[in-house]
């Protein structure tokens, strides 16, 4: 039986043997992910596949979860799908990281080592939403709906007596003047 795997993990050997792994993660153990979370439940199931990528260790793979977040439409808590497909090549140096082929973001290893669980809360924080809400205003639940104005209350244009704009810096010309 193969001991499991801890990070962070030498790339280099992981490529050159082109190993594939699947792992799951807890969302909450994520740092920072966590103060982003309505529930502390949930958790990431992770493919790794690692392989190389000219003289570079590289992976692909994609992360899957269903965290909860905070609807900013409604603020209730709701469940958002994230499926994130990753493709990265590891270089040993920031400069090194420039070279990487296209279609790989580059990560830098020192000394041939990364932590997968960073890579993987990097990926989740990236496929989140910067403004989570509900699919559609509906799924909503307690949200407040605007009402619909009344065509007759509306004000078609300018000189109608209904308009009535409100403007309060109108008389700030006038402050300004003395």
């Amino acid at each position: 039986m193969q001991k499991p795997l801890t990070d962070p993990v030498d790339v280099g050997l992981l490529s050159a043997s082109r190993t594939a792994f699947r792992r799951t993660y807890v969302l909450a153990d994520f740092e920072r992910l966590r103060d982003g979370l309505a529930k502390d439940e949930g958790s990431a199931e992770v493919e790794f596949r690692f392989h190389a990528a000219n003289e570079f260790p590289a992976l692909e793979g994609e992360v899957r979860a269903r965290p909860w977040l905070v609807c900013q439409r409604c603020l209730n808590p709701y469940e958002q799908a994230v499926e994130s497909p990753f493709r990265v090549a590891f270089a040993p140096t920031e400069e090194a990281s420039a070279r990487v082929p296209e279609g790989y973001e580059g990560v830098v290893a020192p000394h041939g080592r990364a932590k997968l669980a960073e890579l993987v809360e990097d990926e989740l924080l990236l496929a989140l939403p910067l403004v989570p809400m509900h699919a559609s205003p509906a799924e909503c639940e307690g949200a407040v709906e605007q009402p619909t104005p009344d065509p007759a209350d509306v004000a078609v244009g300018p000189g109608d007596e209904k308009t009535e704009s409100q403007r309060p810096f109108a008389s700030l010309r006038e402050l300004l003047d003395r």
